[in-house]
């Protein structure tokens, strides 16, 4: 073992999160048989859609550790009752609905000059749009299909594949080893007889190289067209894949066999075998799903298992598609999934299954690990010690003797070991005799007491009745009391003890009709076959279990990753001479990190290699891993390495169990990115790495016990991420059908609840109607390789001719962040103060971003230069040249939409038109900074933390109220907001003023004049919109000028049922008439009243209402405008609001937008 075992520990826990604060170690106190059931329970929980789940007869531990893992999950817990009748409540988190507090929006005289001179500028503009959208109802979309990533666009009609040339006799030795071929028959009998069926293939059958090449090879023999996507879940596996099948058919890449990725193609018009990944398949299916699927004969779905987000959506296109093309055939391809349910929702077509490789694989738990390998910490030895003193004999701590354990003892302890007898002989007796004459209260009270004296006074829960025999357990089951068998349930009593008579507590259950009693038990089957296991251990498993003990008691293996024992694992095959490559499964890239150095501070250089797979390394990198190399290979790897790819000389896996998994609440609009245990399923792929080639072992490095009660398959994505992106995809794809309907048609529909809050939150952004129709800005975002509010950003970058800088910050925030957290805790503040460095003072993440992406462009194309630039500010030059590339295929696409041109970015260098871009994007997701409680809040959150990494959490600051008060405005747009426990942090932030809040947040705009104030009183004139005014009995006028987004839909009730380009043209006139109906009544005269201008539930302003008219008026005409650039293109009259905005937005004082124009 490593000689800074501790120091290694320490580092691991301060990353995760977890520490070794003191709420961890009360985790340790709960043996694994404990809480494991528990985690159970709370994962069917998460899975279900019940909004409570009730706990009973939890001890204080218990209730201890459900409280923090119930936080980890970002779920709500409370304890209620008294004594033996506390009961634990789980809960979902609610929706919290809030007034908001009123801030105060004072507009400078200059402001107010401005709004006012450009109301016949206005007026201008309407009456040119309304000319140009109603000559022009159709423009929209002419630029549509013309997708860089699309596979239908790089493709031309399908044709007859090409023969296959020689290959050497190695090579195809190597394919007729493999399992799947001796099923060609079977395979092609199979494509003849049906249009969808599964081969369920075991990993290492070949099934993804081999079965595309029987299909081309059988068209190519019988002279027919023939063209086959294959979609993988990742693209290393795709990458990795196409080049072998290219290399077993004698041919270079590109030709008859190709892929498709994001920024990567490899493929001819004439290709007949295409790799690609799920969500590249996913966009052309967006872009042209008739043309795709009229180029394509058959798709091949690979990794069905893995259920992303976007394999599930397709399923439901392909399966809408085999409806309307009898010729298509699809073949669905997994090696541990639920089989049944697949084949259920294809109509029950048929399952080919193929068997593996055969070769064998030993897999080594968590014990036998401990066991075989001594591994041992000071913490383990210490309790190993205190167990042997406690239990002179191994033996003894499985033994039922009580005699011979009670030799050990003192008098006093004899002594105390009687008296609980007696009172547990008094209590049973008591309990079960006379049973039927007694009442429920107080059967309810003996019991009670029982539980006391388990719980607090240390009487063991299998003690039985010194005569009968009778335990507990059997007791309540004679009883009937299902919720104190409950109870001794989770304390794990043993179900498997007979009383003096032969009889168990199963026997006395089945005595009562209503059968509760005998429920509990039988779902305990697990804890009947432990016991039964127990008995049967040998002497070899018992001092397994016991080191097992010892390591959970100082090892939480729940929040941390062992990279000590991983090492030691290492150093043991390093040792021995063994022979093949060591592949280890991590989490994410900072247990990766650490690991690595470990490594290298640790085995003698020269004598390894040490690769990485992680999803955001270059392909080139990747196949590093794939290579035979002179030396012993040894593979850092996350779950992308478990999937899809062959490592010829694997023979080793190291299984940590975790994996890195992003959730998202719905209800809340919080991310949770945490690593958490992985499927049994996902466990047998990991295995089944080192089984491909030759036989291999499997390290586990979780115990016998926790596999059993980890899920048998992974949760699908739909069931955890935001539906937004997935809606929108919805709607387009079938116009008619509402979001609901559409997604209950996969193959595991997401919850009710998930799919409302992502339609709500497009009709917030604009991209849905009330009635769920897409709207323009809906339509164009489809066509965008980003997501809904990154997409509506992009846009009105465009609208706003500041193109450039919101095409680099939306880049950036689509790929993951190139910033790298050194393992090295003395350089992490150095790493931070690097990153923040780029931001200066300008209270503003994005403006970091440009300032990053300027300086990397400098260096950029010369090697010596972009790696010391990369050293100097801890970035990774992978993810760099990825957030490159993708600007560049983003700005491909904008360009096909729009004519970019240099007018376009005529306000690049203007920082508050990036602002107000960065507003209209990412709003709802804005944040008040609350100068009185020092705070920051949002919506239903009442209080918000910024990450760490955020430039507006400066170094040396360590709360984040030392500075608050420097901030210029009340106002921050954030881009991610993520929840660890019950802290919620948000991260991407930059500072605005209360100006652009007032200009682009809100789907409406309610003014309310308020007449309890002293100027209200007096004889004011009233708000000039006769119509629209409402006089109540009580103090109050309200005015309600509604001015929706631009894309919001506020036609009639039979809206629903016209055409494309007539709600085009019923969004545009009632946006028209809004503007029209306030320039007709609003007044120029100086209004000093005050009124509140509220754009949502939260976000309310304290306003004179002469400049909350003016306000209103110059929102209208933005959404207005906005509407009609989407419609038509730029246009002289929306390059005309552009530059009404810029002159509005130049009355605004800043230093730091000064500073902007001069560094970017």
């Amino acid at each position: 073992m490593s000689k800074n075992t501790k120091k290694h520990r320490q580092k691991a826990a301060g990353i995760d999160g977890g520490g070794s604060s003191r709420n961890q170690r009360e985790s340790h106190k709960m043996p694994e048989s404990e809480r494991l059931p528990l985690q159970l329970k709370i994962s069917d929980f998460l899975a279900g859609s019940e909004d409570e789940i009730v706990f009973k007869g939890l001890s204080n531990i218990q209730r201890k550790y459900m409280h923090q893992f119930a936080a980890r999950l970002g779920l709500k817990s409370q304890s209620y009752g008294s004594k033996n009748n506390r009961e634990l409540h789980v809960r979902r988190r609610k929706r919290l609905t809030t007034l908001g507090d009123v801030r105060p929006l004072n507009m400078s005289a200059a402001t107010r000059a401005v709004l006012k001179s450009l109301l016949p500028t206005i007026q201008t503009q309407l009456v040119t749009n309304q000319v140009i959208v109603q000559s022009n109802p159709n423009a929209s979309h002419r630029y549509r299909n013309l997708r860089s990533d699309s596979i239908s666009v790089a493709l031309g009609p399908r044709m007859i594949p090409p023969r296959a040339q020689r290959i050497s006799n190695e090579l195809f030795r190597d394919k007729q080893e493999l399992p799947i071929y001796h099923y060609q028959g079977e395979l092609h009998q199979m494509l003849k007889q049906h249009n969808v069926f599964i081969i369920n293939g075991e990993t290492g059958s070949g099934k993804t190289t081999q079965v595309p090449q029987y299909i081309l090879n059988e068209a190519t023999r019988r002279n027919r067209p023939c063209r086959i996507v294959v979609t993988q879940p990742r693209r290393v596996a795709a990458v990795s894949v196409a080049h072998r099948v290219a290399k077993e058919r004698g041919e270079p890449l590109g030709e008859t066999v190709g892929y498709q990725i994001r920024m990567e193609s490899r493929v001819k018009k004439t290709s007949n075998l295409i790799y690609t990944t799920s969500g590249c398949f996913l966009r052309s299916i967006m872009a042209d799903v008739r043309g795709l699927f009229r180029k394509v004969s058959h798709v091949i779905i690979d990794e069905i298992h893995e259920r992303d987000k976007n394999t599930d959506f397709t399923l439901i296109t392909i399966k809408e598609q085999l409806k309307l093309n009898k010729d298509l055939k699809v073949i669905l391809m997994s090696a541990t999934m639920d089989i049944q349910l697949l084949s259920n929702y294809f109509d029950n077509c048929p399952v080919l299954n193929v068997p593996g490789q055969g070769y064998d694989v030993k897999i080594y738990h968590l014990e036998d690990i401990l066991f075989h390998t001594g591994y041992r910490t000071a913490l383990m030895e210490k309790y190993l010690r205190s167990m042997q003193e406690a239990f002179p004999t191994p033996t003894s701590m499985f033994s039922d003797n009580v005699l011979e354990t009670m030799m050990s003892r003192t008098t006093a302890d004899r002594l105390e070991d009687e008296y609980m007898q007696q009172v547990l002989d008094s209590l049973i007796e008591q309990c079960c005799e006379s049973v039927e004459i007694r009442s429920k209260e107080e059967l309810n009270e003996m019991f009670d007491q029982i539980q006391y004296y388990i719980e607090s006074e240390g009487m063991s829960i299998n003690a039985g009745h010194s005569e009968t025999g009778l335990t507990p357990l059997m007791a309540a089951c004679k009883c009937n009391m299902p919720e104190f068998v409950q109870f001794l349930i989770l304390r794990q009593a043993n179900v498997g003890i007979r009383d003096h008579d032969g009889y168990e507590a199963i026997d006395y259950a089945r005595l009562h009709a209503d059968g509760l009693c005998l429920q509990i038990l039988m779902g305990s089957t697990n804890c009947v076959e432990r016991v039964k296991q127990q008995e049967e251990l040998s002497q070899q498993d018992k001092e397994k279990h016991r080191i097992l003990a010892a390591y959970q008691q100082q090892f939480n293996d729940d929040n941390e990753v062992d990279h000590d024992l991983i090492l030691s694992l290492l150093e043991g095959l390093y040792r021995n001479g063994h022979s093949g490559a060591i592949m280890v499964f991590l989490p994410g890239y900072n247990d990766i990190v650490q690991q690595r150095d470990l490594i290298q501070s640790t085995l003698p250089s020269g004598t390894y290699k040490l690769c990485i797979l992680h999803g955001h390394m270059d392909s080139k990198d990747q196949f590093e891993a794939l290579q035979r190399h002179p030396v012993r290979k040894i593979i850092l790897s996350t779950n992308i390495g478990q999937t899809s790819i062959t490592i010829p000389d694997l023979a080793y896996i190291i299984d940590s169990g975790k994996v890195k998994m992003n959730t998202y609440d719905s209800i809340t609009e919080s991310s949770q990115l945490q690593a958490i245990w992985i499927s049994q399923a996902d466990a047998c792929q990991r295995s089944g790495r080192a089984g491909r080639t030759q036989n291999g072992v499997c390290y586990r490095l979780y115990s016998k016990a926790k596999y059993q009660f980890m899920p048998q398959f992974s949760i699908p994505e739909f069931m955890r991420i935001p539906l937004t992106e997935i809606c929108l995809y919805a709607k387009t794809l079938e116009p008619k059908c509402g979001v609901q309907t559409y997604l209950q048609k996969s193959l595991n529909p997401p919850s009710t609840l998930s799919i409302q809050n992502a339609v709500r939150k497009l009709k917030i952004l604009g991209v849905f109607r009330d009635d769920e129709s897409v709207t323009e800005l809906g339509k164009h975002l489809v066509d965008i390789p980003l997501d809904v509010q990154l997409g509506k950003c992009l846009l009105y970058g465009v609208f706003l001719k500041c193109y450039d800088p919101i095409l680099t910050i939306c880049a950036y925030h689509s790929v993951k962040d190139p910033f790298i957290l050194p393992t090295d805790r003395s350089a992490q503040g150095q790493a931070s103060f690097q990153r923040k460095s780029f931001s200066g003072q300008s209270f503003s993440d994005q403006m970091g971003i440009l300032s990053l992406h300027k300086s990397y462009m400098e260096v950029r194309h010369n090697p010596r230069k972009v790696r010391e630039f990369c050293n100097k500010y801890f970035l990774s030059h992978s993810a760099m040249e990825m957030f490159c590339a993708t600007r560049k295929q983003i700005n491909d696409v904008i360009k096909n939409m729009f004519n970019i041109n240099y007018m376009d970015k005529m306000f690049n260098n203007d920082w508050h038109m990036i602002q107000l871009c960065l507003v209209a994007g990412f709003y709802p997701n804005v944040a008040l900074i609350d100068r009185k409680a020092l705070k920051l809040v949002c919506g239903a959150e009442k209080q918000l933390l910024l990450q760490r990494t955020s430039s507006l959490n400066p170094p040396g600051k360590k709360h984040l109220k030392e500075f608050i008060n420097q901030l210029p405005h009340d106002w921050i747009v954030f881009y991610e907001k993520s929840r660890i426990t019950n802290t919620c942090t948000i991260n991407m932030n930059t500072v605005v003023p209360s100006l652009m809040i007032a200009l682009q947040c809100g789907l409406d705009c309610d003014i309310i004049k308020n007449v309890g104030t002293e100027e209200d009183d007096s004889d004011e004139e009233e708000l000039e919109c006769n119509d629209d005014i409402d006089t109540d009995s009580d103090s109050q006028h309200s005015l309600q000028l509604t001015s929706n987004t631009a894309t919001n839909n506020t036609t009639n009730s039979h809206s629903s049922s016209t055409s494309h380009s007539s709600n085009i043209l019923n969004d545009f006139e009632v946006l028209q008439q809004k503007l029209s109906t306030t320039l007709k009544n609003i007044s120029l005269n100086n209004d000093n009243c005050k009124t509140i201008m509220s754009l949502d539930n939260w976000i309310k302003f304290d306003i004179q209402s002469g400049d909350a008219k003016l306000l209103l008026l110059m929102r209208i005409a933005l959404h207005t405008q906005f509407l009609a650039f989407l419609k038509t293109g730029p246009n002289a009259a929306t390059s005309s609001a552009a530059f009404c905005i810029q002159k509005l937005l130049n009355t605004l004082h800043s230093s730091h937008a000064a500073t902007f124009k001069m560094t970017v």
